[in-house]
């Protein structure tokens, strides 16, 4: 069977093939390479935060330029989309309740808000991912959303520039 495009059998075309027979027995594919940033953040015993107050946050790992850790237990997001990957794991307090949320340059992030209702003492895992868009070199940080004086035992967070 002639191959006009000078393909060779269930392998990728290429893009362009000169029209004159060329004898191939193999094609080359050149893939795209995407860098790779990304950074995980962790506090394996944060204690009592106070309502509103920052989870802080310590760099694990990381790899490019766009995640870096902040001076304030956050993370400094440059321009760019992220998927964000978010846990805390606390006790709930005496009102019942335990939240978390994200604030990206002192603002609310929408939608970040994680709750759980449940009796007071009881342990309480929250977690939550999302794509978050930044405009400009940004803080980002983990808030303790309850409305008390509220005991973690673990948070993270996880960003990867997509």
């Amino acid at each position: 069977m002639p191959r006009f495009n000078c393909c060779v059998f269930n392998h990728p075309c290429p893009i362009f093939c000169p029209l004159i027979p060329c004898g191939c027995t193999s094609n080359t594919v050149v893939n795209p390479s995407f860098g790779n940033d990304f950074g995980f953040f962790n506090n394996t015993s944060p204690g009592s935060i106070a309502s509103q107050a920052v989870i802080p946050l310590g760099l694990v790992i990381n790899e490019g330029g766009s995640v870096v850790p902040s001076a304030n237990g956050g993370v400094t997001l440059a321009a760019g989309v992220y998927e964000v990957s978010y846990f805390a794991n606390g006790t709930v307090s005496a009102n019942g309740t335990l939240s978390i949320k994200l604030v990206l340059n002192n603002a609310d992030v929408p939608g970040s808000v994680v709750t759980s209702t449940q009796a007071a003492g009881d342990v309480s895992s929250l977690t939550q991912t999302m794509i978050l868009t930044v405009q400009q070199p940004s803080t980002l940080l983990l808030v303790n959303n309850s409305q008390d004086l509220t005991t973690f035992s673990n948070a993270s967070m996880s960003i990867r520039r997509i």
